[in-house]
């Protein structure tokens, strides 16, 4: 009876430090590192663009005490789609909220059109998700390179 309950012990410590083990989902990188791999891949088709530090972004007013990094780059062509957001932060479903907000406001009129064809489709398209404690939006033509890119360097 002893050595049951000794090896079912031994069993219920080995299974709490291999639960305690387990590797972190991401990596815990500055957001300028993936900024400057998404600038050198060149994988952003129009240029110039807008690089604004994500505290400063109007859409993210209500949350930006709730951001710890992030960086928004947009067109400047102002009838061209190409928005790419990257934020750490701790609370990940206010800043997706926000996100969502700015899409079907600030964003509703490309999807109508405004633009042209690829504009609509980049809307349609756009990735918003989340891997950890980092927030990631994509509207753009090549939006799929872009979250692989960002995958690639957080996981």
């Amino acid at each position: 009876m002893k050595k049951s309950v000794i090896l079912l012990f031994a069993l219920i410590l080995t299974l709490g430090l291999i639960g305690c083990s387990k590797k972190s989902e991401v990596k815990d990188i500055p957001v300028s590192d993936i900024k400057s791999a998404i600038n050198t891949e060149s994988l952003l088709p129009i240029q110039p663009i807008a690089d604004i530090d994500a505290k400063e972004f109007h859409a993210f007013e209500k949350v930006k005490d709730k951001i710890k990094e992030g960086f928004v780059i947009q067109a400047l062509i102002n009838v061209k789609l190409q928005d790419v957001f990257v934020v750490k932060t701790d609370d990940v479903d206010s800043v997706k909220k926000a996100i969502e907000d700015y899409k079907s406001n600030s964003l509703k009129l490309f999807g109508d059109g405004y633009g042209g064809e690829e504009n609509v489709d980049a809307v349609n398209n756009s990735i918003l998700e989340s891997k950890g404690n980092y927030v990631y939006f994509i509207a753009t033509k090549n939006a799929k390179d872009i979250e692989s890119k960002i995958l690639e360097i957080i996981e």
